[in-house]
């Protein structure tokens, strides 16, 4: 996750849960929106704080890319696995389909 998103939760995060608690808490208009400023600039600033040590205490170099060849075969595979389970469900739809069919014309044929 990129750090500006980071921020970007945390801070709607902030937010969200101070209009919880001052909900919560039954609190009048005024302390409502000092709390729920106050929470949200708290998770801010908490977020951009970790946000800022992150960055300047890990090592970009360190940082392991991912090969993109096996990721895409990795993912091929499970394209290919997802496909198969669909066509069986699919099959299996079908089967039940048709056992229902038979057996409301069974049924039809008894009545009368």
């Amino acid at each position: 996750m990129r750090g500006e998103n980071f921020i970007y939760f945390s801070t709607s995060s902030g937010f969200f849960i101070g209009v919880i608690f001052s909900i919560l808490k039954g609190l009048d208009i005024n302390s409502f929106l000092f709390t729920t400023f106050l929470l949200t600039a708290l998770f801010y600033l908490v977020a951009l704080s970790s946000v800022s040590f992150y960055i300047k205490y890990v090592d970009a170099k360190r940082i392991v890319f991912f090969d993109k060849k096996e990721i895409d075969s990795i993912i091929d595979n499970q394209i290919f696995d997802l496909e198969r389970k669909e066509d069986f469900i699919i099959e299996s739809y079908n089967f039940i389909k048709e056992i229902e069919q038979e057996e409301l014309e069974f049924l039809k044929k008894n009545k009368k």
